[in-house]
């Protein structure tokens, strides 16, 4: 994509992949957290491949479609401020290496929201999908890696095209997690106790502590 931008001469590529990818993610974070209690009795019936189908191909791929269509409206054509281009930069680079090592920690079936939706004894022993306290790797730093790594990413991306779309979609998605990280907590306070709640104690939501807690420290 980058190679594509600089052929191009402007940033086109990377802006669109990001507004379309993490657009995506505010829309299924819509639909899915305001219908939780569905979402879970249609899994139980259909399974996690079905729900794949509906998250992926639906709701991702359906805002993917309008945003690329709409992309010439909003793709910023003026060159940015090399500084604010440099720091957006090193934001894009640190957030996808932080947002990888996070993935391979928590594990690919708790992605998708499939961690969320699938209870303990209602479907998520037999679609594989851990059902465990994750405190490794930048778990062990801040409590939600991957919402950090997010915001960065589309903040970074927007000061490296100098773009106010994703600027203001960045907007979007930090009031998003003003929302959604406190009923995903309550949901984890009820499957995991007072190891949670230690936890919770322990390790930030968003801004990283700098020395790293140890798994016993909440046992």
């Amino acid at each position: 994509m980058r190679g594509g931008d600089w052929m191009l001469g402007r940033w086109v590529f990377v802006p669109v992949f990001v507004a379309a990818f993490y657009g995506g993610m505010i829309v299924i974070d819509l639909l899915t957290y305001t219908m939780l209690s569905f979402w879970r009795g249609w899994l139980r019936r259909r399974g996690l491949v079905a729900w794949y189908l509906v998250e992926v191909v639906g709701m991702w791929g359906g805002t993917t479609l309008l945003i690329v269509a709409l992309a010439p409206w909003w793709l910023s054509e003026n060159p940015g401020w090399v500084p604010l281009q440099v720091l957006g930069c090193l934001l894009g680079l640190v957030s996808v290496g932080v947002g990888t090592w996070a993935c391979y920690k928590i594990g690919w079936a708790r992605l998708l929201f499939a961690g969320a939706l699938f209870l303990p004894g209602s479907g998520a022993e037999e679609n594989r999908v851990p059902q465990r306290l994750v405190v490794e790797g930048p778990y062990r730093h801040v409590r939600n890696p991957l919402y950090v790594t997010d915001f960065a990413l589309i903040l970074g991306t927007a000061l490296l095209a100098n773009d106010p779309f994703l600027s203001l979609l960045a907007t979007f998605y930090a009031a998003q997690l003003a929302l959604q990280p406190p009923l995903e907590e309550r949901e984890l306070h009820w499957r995991f106790g007072l190891r949670y709640s230690r936890y919770c104690q322990l390790v930030p939501r968003f801004i990283p502590r700098i020395r790293p807690i140890r798994p016993s420290e909440i046992e």
